[in-house]
């Protein structure tokens, strides 16, 4: 596994998000409860952003961790979709960066390859990890763009 402190955005994000709907077949992201005001209208807030892909979620679970975070006293609502060309088209239109997401948008993109991390994202951290050792090289490559 390596980290990065470096953002995706643009093209390479685009790519980036091309490159995992090759390599896996999920991904995840986070609602954080105790960042809202307001659940109630957070939430509305939430499923109106999600209802375009809401055919592709497969469930829903309340954490109090996942893969790149653990919160204390505190849980959050993690969304796990099934990739496909909906959602997708989705991670690509809705943020324009893998550290985008947050502020009115999920956190902490999670992509998985069956039950197996492949790429995780803490956004407001601003760091994300690749695990797959021949996969870091083209993550390298985009890197190395910027």
């Amino acid at each position: 596994m390596v980290e990065y402190y470096t953002d995706i955005q643009g093209e390479d994000y685009r790519l980036l998000i091309e490159l995992a709907s090759q390599k896996c077949d999920k991904f995840a992201f986070v609602i954080r409860k105790d960042m809202m005001y307001d659940e109630e209208l957070a939430m509305k807030h939430y499923n109106e952003l999600l209802k375009d892909i809401k055919s592709s979620l497969i469930e829903v679970k309340e954490q109090s961790e996942w893969v790149v975070n653990s919160l204390l006293e505190a849980t959050a609502y993690v969304y796990y979709y099934e990739f496909n060309e909906q959602t997708k088209q989705f991670l690509q239109t809705k943020s324009n960066s893998l550290f985008g997401w947050m502020n009115g948008l999920p956190e902490d993109l999670m992509f998985y390859n069956g039950d197996k991390i492949w790429l995780a994202c803490n956004s407001h951290e601003g760091y994300f990890f690749i695990n797959e050792v021949d996969e870091q090289s083209k993550v390298t490559e985009i890197l190395k763009k910027l």
